[in-house]
């Protein structure tokens, strides 16, 4: 006899349950989201200075040129530390601001996506687009036409998706007054 192999593995929602019965990864994600506006600035940190880093790299070259060339005879003067200073000033200072104003934000996602209810949702919603995925590159080239939706619509595991399609787009409605 063999096992169904299939039925053995688990799907990534249920590795992610596992995950967090661990009272480790319980405590350390309390943790992270006791600390979730710190990691929203950083996060927004390291965001905008990516998104500068061309600019703030180009800073840094010609500050060091400047050292380079101005070491040789003597220290560097008073006005060529401020031209630097102040261009490390204007690209730090829009990045820190981005940051304090992205916090809530930030903040707001993480408490909603942190909701079991929701992590559920999300759990099943990705294993239907694994599933739906896989179902859809097997069916190529099975063009159903009109009246093959109209069969399908029948299904009830059909209704129910769409069913829940349409409340989510009710209570978002809603939510958009």
């Amino acid at each position: 006899m063999t096992a169904n192999v299939r039925a053995l593995e688990l799907s990534p929602a249920d590795q992610l349950r596992e995950k967090l019965d661990d009272p480790r990864v319980a405590e350390s994600l309390n943790s992270l989201l006791e600390h979730a506006d710190l990691l929203a600035i950083l996060v927004s940190g390291l965001d905008g200075l990516v998104r500068r880093s061309d600019t703030l790299s180009d800073n840094i070259t010609s500050a060091i040129g400047e050292f380079k060339g101005e070491a040789k005879g003597s220290v560097p003067s008073m006005e060529s530390m401020k031209e630097m200073v102040g261009g490390l000033a204007q690209s730090l200072g829009p990045l820190f601001f981005s940051l304090v104003g992205a916090a809530p934000a930030i903040n707001e996602l993480l408490a909603k996506l942190s909701d079991p209810e929701a992590t559920k949702v999300i759990g099943k919603l990705g294993d239907a687009l694994v599933e739906g995925k896989a179902a859809a590159d097997q069916n190529r080239n099975g063009s159903k036409g009109f009246f093959g939706i109209l069969r399908t619509a029948k299904d009830p595991d059909v209704a129910r998706g769409v069913g829940f399609l349409l409340q989510v787009a009710k209570s978002f409605g809603r939510q958009l007054r």
